[in-house]
């Protein structure tokens, strides 16, 4: 496979993007005494890039944060700027999530796309590798050598040098995975859940019917799934149990860099933390839907979603 070196393409001012979207529900409140509704401060920090890709990856690093979308749209900024990444994917084809780690001379990436294609950029260098199954929906892993890219039509693990396919027990459609070197947790669609452990895929007891869309932990005793209807589930090493979440909206990504720091986001807006008790509103002050979520750390946090949107939170 062409090797494309990592270089600038397009430099674009997103801090000061377009305003803010006004498509949400007007408020019909008819309350006839003094009080006026008002809406909640946003705690986020917009910082929108000026395409009209959605994004659906973030990886939120050291030196920079990275996102990925559709359309092969991928971009490095942060609070000031946006450049495009030259990957060697087609314009034609749309990221679906991103995974990293590292920084600078170290930094990798992983990206994989609905059509079969995994851009992964290493050394410098973009590669992109056709694993023959479409609809890639997610990537995750605890390092290079133990990476897992779940899809429509089954899992692929890479060990540092090639990857190789793993048939899950079911024929679920799986949205999303997360590891911890060879162990590792996928979730899709109906509620399914599925664990690796020595090497073998196993279905787990979810208690819902729920489509899973994303999936996250601090360790193995501590995982979170979230999806559909404000679905939230937590895995303590012996059982899923569901946690209340009081919204009802998509959610979309969970990003559990501590016990008492995990982040939701979904559809209009949405933005959830678990401070280790209960799960709290983090008011984001738009409507966009929000796919992904990743942070340098457990009080530095991005979200990404449709319309370029990319908003940051840190926590006071």
């Amino acid at each position: 496979m062409p090797f494309f070196r990592l270089a600038p393409l397009l430099l674009v001012v997103a801090c000061t993007g377009p305003a803010k979207d006004d498509t949400g529900t007007p408020d019909t409140d008819t309350d006839t005494d003094t009080d006026t509704d008002v809406e909640p401060a946003a705690v986020w920090d917009e910082h929108r890039v000026s395409t009209s890709s959605t994004l659906n990856g973030v990886y939120a690093s050291g030196d920079g944060v990275y996102v990925a979308g559709t359309g092969a749209g991928a971009f490095v900024g942060g609070a000031t700027d946006w450049t495009a990444l030259i990957t060697g994917v087609a314009d034609d084809e749309d990221f679906s999530d991103l995974w990293g780690q590292g920084v600078a001379g170290s930094l990798e990436l992983v990206a994989p796309a609905t059509s079969g294609n995994v851009a992964r950029f290493t050394g410098g260098f973009w590669n992109n590798e056709d694993l023959g199954t479409a609809n890639h929906e997610g990537v995750g892993g605890s390092g290079t050598s133990a990476l897992y890219v779940v899809s429509w039509g089954g899992i692929f693990a890479f060990d540092g040098s090639a990857w190789a396919f793993e048939a899950p027990p079911s024929d679920a459609r799986l949205n999303d995975v997360w590891a911890i070197g060879a162990d590792a947790i996928a979730v899709g669609e109906g509620g399914v859940i599925l664990r690796r452990a020595d090497g073998v895929w196993t279905a787990m007891t979810s208690g819902v019917t729920a489509d899973l869309n994303a999936v996250s932990g601090v360790s193995l005793n501590d995982v979170w799934a979230v999806g559909a209807d404000g679905v939230a589930l937590h895995f303590d090493g012996t059982a899923w149990t569901s946690t209340a979440t009081a919204v009802d909206e998509a959610l979309w990504a969970v990003f559990a860099p501590a016990s008492d720091a995990v982040y939701a986001v979904g559809s209009a807006g949405t933005a959830l933390v678990w401070d280790g008790t209960a799960w709290i509103a983090l008011p984001t002050g738009v409507d966009n839907n929000l796919y992904a979520v990743h942070g340098a750390n457990s009080t530095n946090v991005w979200a990404v979603g449709n319309r370029g949107m990319v908003l940051q939170y840190k926590a006071r």
